[in-house]
């Protein structure tokens, strides 16, 4: 009996795959908070493993993106030119389904709310 049971027992894990987030990859609509209001923008996400690439897509111009992917935690980080001068902007997020909410930190100086949602498909 006991043979059987270890049996079954390793056939059920065996067909239990491990929770994974979904994929980030694609298009999500994006926006910040910023002292001067709401800003909305795209990203594009391309997935390595738990490494991010992307970009950034803006009214100024796009920009590249980099960060990583642990489960359903997202950081990536991108460097505007505001007033002249480059500004990281450093976002770090929870994927729950087709939708991201977290911060959004503007280098050293403030910290505000950011949101996506995955962009639906262009046919």
């Amino acid at each position: 009996m006991k043979p059987m049971l270890m049996t079954i027992l390793a056939s059920v894990f065996a067909l239990i795959s491990p929770i994974r987030a979904p994929s980030i990859a694609g298009e999500w609509d994006a926006s910040m908070n910023t002292p001067g209001g709401i800003r909305n923008f795209k990203i594009v996400f391309a997935v390595n493993g738990d490494s991010l690439t992307g970009t950034v897509k803006r009214p100024t111009g796009d920009v590249p993106l980099v960060g990583t992917i642990t489960n359903d935690l997202v950081r990536f980080s991108y460097t505007v030119v505001y007033n002249g001068n480059p500004l990281e902007l450093a976002v770090t997020a929870t994927v729950t389904g087709d939708t991201m909410k977290g911060r959004i930190a503007f280098g050293a100086q403030a910290e505000e709310e950011f949101s996506a949602k995955r962009a639906p498909p262009n046919y």
